[in-house]
């Protein structure tokens, strides 16, 4: 589940970083509570989601400990209602794209992992048939094979703007801010995603939207090609980025603001030069 809205771990203060871990690790948490296998999946953007909703409500969690069966040492973790939220919706996402690509490709593997979370059910009932609707949009869109990045990276933005529209403690400034920031991360993390399996969609003949659009045709060295639109790609994913940090800095933010910041100022920069680089993108859990 994508993975790129992490911070710059070295430029992190020790006492960031042990915070960052213990979100972290309280999400995963969270997800053991609920679904085992579930943690198998978890990526840093739901960490991310935990990390902006506690801090605009202002909360200073509390360490807890528990025992990880993966370090196999003991942890140190926050618990939440914001964790707690942010685990839940990403449960349903990963409902989602599960049935969704059960339906559309009837992989075994996914169709047997969803049976561990078919039962899963959203906030709200609104909130769930939305999201549905829009993956099945998203689905249908990279179905036809849209030319161009623009429409589904717009769809998956408004995907991950959904799980931050229901925040009624918010003015509805900050609540327009919030929706503007999670809509364009969300086409951030689709366009790099598509730049990153641009070689390997290419190769096994997957849909990739930069292809087509970019006008990729058979027996054209692959390679060459990415080098040749690689600038206009940083072009497109820096002005989605400077939306990203022009919203940011409207954000009223009270908490945890030193981890914020490296994840928006240093990690989504880095994450993107990374990419673009061609240099492996660690989308691994995070080792604590």
């Amino acid at each position: 589940m994508f993975g790129y809205v992490k911070p710059e771990k070295s430029e992190l203060k020790v006492r960031e970083l042990n915070e960052f871990r213990a979100f972290y690790c309280g999400v995963c948490t969270s997800l053991h509570k609920s679904r085992y296998l579930a943690k198998l999946f978890l990526s840093y953007d739901a960490v991310f989601f935990a990390l902006i909703l506690t801090s605009i409500r202002g909360k200073i969690l509390e360490y807890k400990k528990r025992f990880c069966g993966v370090g196999l040492r003991n942890i140190l973790y926050y618990e939440s209602e914001e964790i707690s939220l942010a685990a839940s919706n990403f449960l349903l996402l990963l409902k989602y794209k599960l049935l969704d690509d059960v339906r559309d490709e009837r992989n075994f593997v996914e169709a047997l992992l969803l049976n561990f979370f078919k039962n899963i059910t959203g906030s709200s009932a609104t909130l769930e048939s939305r999201l549905q609707a829009l993956i099945r949009e998203l689905s249908e869109t990279e179905r036809k094979r849209e030319p161009t990045v623009d429409k589904p990276a717009e769809i998956f933005g408004n995907i991950v703007a959904l799980f931050f529209e229901d925040l009624g403690e918010l003015s509805s400034e900050q609540r327009t801010v919030l929706i503007h920031l999670a809509r364009h991360i969300g086409k951030w993390i689709y366009v790099l995603d598509a730049f990153d399996d641009l070689k390997k969609d290419i190769s096994k003949g997957n849909y990739n939207p930069l292809a087509i659009q970019f006008g990729f045709t058979h027996g054209m060295d692959i390679q060459e090609f990415i080098d040749k639109i690689r600038p206009k790609v940083r072009e497109y994913l820096f002005k989605i980025y400077d939306e990203v940090v022009l919203a940011y800095n409207l954000l009223e933010l009270k908490t945890y603001k030193g981890i914020l910041d490296n994840i928006v100022y240093l990690g989504l920069f880095e994450e993107t030069e990374r990419v673009l680089s061609g240099r492996k993108t660690c989308k691994k859990l995070y080792t604590a």
